[in-house]
C-alpha cells in the first residue's frame, strides 16, 4: 500500500507525476465532451429533420451534407481524445487499454470517409446520394469511463 500511496499521491502526500498527468488527461476529456456533445446534439437534430422527409425528397441531400459536417466536427473531438489516451495508457483502465488503438484507427477512418478523402469498401461518401445511415452515432458516451478511478466497473490494484 505505501508503494501504491507514493505513486498515486507522491511523498508526503502530494500528487505525484502521474496523477497530475491522469488529471490533465481528464480535464482534456471533460472540456473536448463538453464540445463534442454539443455538435453530436445539433448532428441528432439533424438526423431527426432527415427522418422526417420523404425518400425521395431533395432536401435531404444538403441535410446528409450538414450531418456529414456535423459528426466529423464530433468525431474530430472524439479522436483528440484517444489519442490522448493514446499518450497517457497508464491513466487508462488496464482492461480498456488495447481499445484505444482501434478506436483511433476507426474514428480516423470514419472521418476520412466522411469528408471524401478515404473509400470503404470502394466506395466513398456521396451525399448527393441523399442517404444516410440514421442510427450513426445513435448514441453519446463519455470517454471518462476509461479512466482510472472514474469507471463504473471494480477498480483495484489490477487496473493500475
Amino acid at each position: 500500500m505505501a508503494i501504491w500511496g507514493t505513486a498515486h499521491f507522491g511523498p508526503i502526500g502530494k500528487p505525484s507525476q502521474q496523477a497530475l498527468e491522469c488529471q490533465s488527461v481528464r480535464e482534456l476529456i471533460i472540456a473536448q465532451e463538453v464540445e463534442g456533445k454539443a455538435a453530436w446534439t445539433q448532428y441528432r437534430k439533424l438526423v431527426d429533420e432527415y427522418l422526417s422527409l420523404a425518400v425521395d425528397s431533395q432536401e435531404r441531400i444538403p441535410l446528409v451534407e450538414n450531418m456529414a459536417s456535423a459528426v466529423i466536427v464530433v468525431l474530430g473531438h472524439d479522436l483528440t481524445i484517444y489519442k490522448e489516451l493514446e499518450k497517457f495508457p497508464k491513466c487508462v483502465l488496464r482492461s480498456k487499454r488495447e481499445q484505444i488503438p482501434s478506436l483511433v484507427e476507426e474514428t480516423q477512418a470514419a472521418i476520412n470517409f466522411l469528408s471524401g478523402s478515404t473509400a470503404i469498401d470502394g466506395t466513398y461518401f456521396d451525399p448527393k446520394a441523399g442517404s444516410w445511415n440514421a442510427t450513426y452515432y445513435e448514441e453519446f458516451l463519455t470517454a471518462q469511463d476509461f479512466l482510472i478511478g472514474t469507471s463504473k466497473e471494480p477498480s483495484g490494484t489490477a487496473d493500475l
